[in-house]
């Protein structure tokens, strides 16, 4: 029975400086982690990190913005006297600029873009556009219209606010309370469509005419009237208000 000799492995040659090397018999080296690829990436990763984080802050404003959903809106219906029950709080302005609701510059173009005339402001207006107050001051003049004419001379009347918005002149005549009751609900309508965050009308906008039907309230209300001198109202001094 022959025998075989069977010749030792050989082994490798080991630093005795580096004992716990991770050399195998096969001859290849075991992988290992090196800490250092991360700390050399440290500062690129943090700031990536904080790129995103960014990112999405900036996409979770505008959602917050732009998507309805995601929108708090304060929702004011009209009562049937024409008034709002504001309670003291004001809607923020649109996001978004709105598109501009015109209504031309005459009655056909008006009628055509869906507008109608306006007996409180006196103009044409979309049928888009805050109304409020319109029924009141229709009313006012003891539940029927106010009355107006072609002329100065008061000979020739107009029938109704209709004939008003489509009178062939473009002017009218009327009575100076009609002016100051316009003026009054006016002054209204602006403070409570600013406090909704509604449209706009070009003549509430018009810093101009607020200053007119200010003045013209306040000029009739120096004229000398007995009856404005009568003790009829009485005050309250305990009153605390803030303003935000």
């Amino acid at each position: 029975m022959s025998t075989r000799n069977y010749q030792p492995v050989p082994k490798r040659d080991i630093d005795s400086d580096n004992a716990d090397s991770d050399v195998t018999l096969t001859g290849c080296p075991r992988r290992r982690f090196a800490p250092g690829l991360f700390k050399r990436n440290l500062a690129a990763i943090t700031i990536t990190g904080l790129i995103l984080v960014l990112i999405l802050l900036v996409m979770a404003e505008i959602a917050a913005i732009t998507i309805e959903p995601f929108r708090e809106v304060l929702i004011l219906r009209a009562s049937p006297t024409g008034t709002n029950d504001l309670k003291g709080q004001r809607q923020c302005l649109p996001t978004a600029p709105r598109t501009t609701l015109s209504c031309g510059n005459s009655t056909t173009d008006a009628e055509e873009k869906g507008c109608t005339y306006d007996p409180l402001s006196a103009c044409w207006l979309h049928k888009e556009c805050p109304r409020d107050y319109s029924d009141v001051f229709a009313t006012f003049n003891d539940g029927k219209p106010f009355v107006y004419y072609y002329d100065e001379a008061a000979t020739h009347r107009m029938k109704d606010y209709t004939e008003v918005g489509h009178n062939a002149n473009g002017y009218y005549w009327t009575s100076v309370r009609e002016h100051l009751v316009h003026c009054l609900y006016l002054l209204r309508r602006g403070h409570d469509v600013h406090m909704r965050g509604d449209r706009l009308d070009s003549m509430l906008s018009d810093i101009d005419h607020v200053d007119h039907c200010t003045n013209f309230l306040a000029n009739w209300l120096r004229r000398p009237d007995p009856s404005l001198e009568h003790l009829g109202t009485q005050g309250k001094t305990d009153c605390f208000m803030s303003c935000s």
